[in-house]
């Protein structure tokens, strides 16, 4: 398809490639430009740096469109991370459609209310909250939310733009909170590329008594890391916590650290800082299981990412992952059950070689039988085009 024909689309997002820290969003879009490059022309709006870093990333020049993998990406510095910049850098984009990455992002707000005040045009709009809208989610900064919410809806400010979700969870949530007319659209993430890769084991053997638990994300309220560390309290046996992830929120994180500092001598536990993704599953296969009792995700991209690496899951109820018990492969455990969670993190520990093997197996079969049947091309192609024609409907 030639470049005239192709439907536009300018993706906003608070980090993006080469950036690694900010977690899946930059992953997800990723995905779907290296899906859909024939079909349509992206352009991507970010900030010029990684999350919590002070320079700019080494190899892009700022506040130019600049073409990276034949995708145009305009990084902005943070004196044009503002809402003009935005506005010039989508009047320069003109795309046929605008692709939100996260609904609390201040780049959200800012594009939305650049729409209600009418510059935008009728550009339609389509949002991935992220998981932004579960309960547990919207416990944290619960007030300054809720406000922010109520006067969104008593605004319709996203009146007629279309959400996309990736599960019936998430819908259920996000319907719970927009309260404004809306279509939405569901589209089940497409499973890492790299979940299917086979990686060289190096962790060691599982022995009854023994455990080794892996934490990756961005270290924030939202991922619950202190609920973590507080379930290792009263564990028996040898236990090692690695924490890999850049620190977000330097309060939270000392938090962390007075709780890792209270833990029992039997008790290992070290934060081995951020990533990049490439290495993800590596550092994955040198431990036994992956602990992650996050408070909402709409996919989690690093949960396959264990589940490749062979390392069984022990994850909360608040994310579209929910047959890990009957299928062998880890726990879904609701976030408030502690008893829940410290008796299946003992299991863990007590657990025997065999038992493990079977689990480690199982939980590799499982993600990549998934990855096998997760490429929908016609569904990501959808993905603009019915977005663009309930624009037309709402117009009309």
């Amino acid at each position: 398809m030639s470049k005239a024909n192709k439907t536009k689309v300018l993706a906003v997002v608070d980090y993006y490639l080469p950036g690694y820290k900010g977690g899946g969003p930059a992953v997800s879009v990723s995905r779907l430009i290296n899906c859909l490059g024939n079909d349509v022309d992206f352009k991507v709006f970010t900030r010029d740096r990684d999350l919590g870093d002070q320079n700019p990333y080494n190899d892009i020049e700022p506040n130019s469109w600049t073409t990276k993998d034949d995708t145009q990406i305009f990084y902005a510095s943070p004196k044009k991370l503002n809402m003009m910049g935005l506005l010039k850098a989508i009047r320069d984009a003109n795309p046929d459609v605008i692709y939100l990455n996260s609904y609390f992002s201040k780049l959200t707000r800012s594009t939305l209310i650049l729409r209600a005040i009418g510059l935008l045009k009728n550009t339609p709009i389509l949002i991935a909250p992220r998981g932004e809208f579960s309960p547990g989610a919207l416990q944290l900064k619960a007030l300054k939310k809720r406000k922010y919410l109520d006067l969104a809806n008593a605004l319709r400010i996203h009146s007629g733009v279309t959400w996309q979700v990736s599960s019936s969870h998430e819908l259920t949530d996000t319907k719970a909170v927009v309260r404004t007319k809306a279509d939405f659209f569901m589209r089940p993430p497409d499973i890492a590329d790299r979940t299917n890769v086979q990686v060289e084991t190096v962790r060691s053997e599982k022995k009854s008594g023994v455990a080794t638990f892996a934490f990756i994300s961005r270290i924030s309220p939202k991922k619950n890391l202190l609920g973590a560390i507080e379930m290792l309290q009263s564990i028996k046996g040898k236990v090692t916590f690695a924490i890999y992830g850049p620190i977000e929120d330097q309060a939270y994180w000392q938090k962390c650290e007075e709780a890792i500092a209270a833990l029992p001598e039997n008790v290992s536990c070290v934060h081995k800082g951020g990533i990049p993704s490439s290495q993800v599953l590596e550092e994955l296969s040198a431990h036994h299981f992956f602990l992650f009792p996050t408070l909402g995700e709409n996919f989690g991209h690093v949960i396959p990412e264990a589940l490749a690496a062979g390392c069984p899951v022990l994850v909360s109820d608040q994310t579209p992952w929910q047959d890990f018990d009957e299928r062998g492969v880890g726990w879904v455990l609701k976030l408030e059950d502690q008893e829940a969670w410290q008796e299946s993190i003992q299991k863990c520990v007590d657990m025997s070689p065999e038992h493990f093997e079977t689990m480690s197996v199982a939980a590799k079969d499982y993600i990549n039988a998934m990855a096998c049947a997760s490429t929908d091309l016609e569904t990501n192609r959808m993905l603009f085009a019915v977005t663009i024609e309930n624009q037309r409907s709402h117009a009309g």
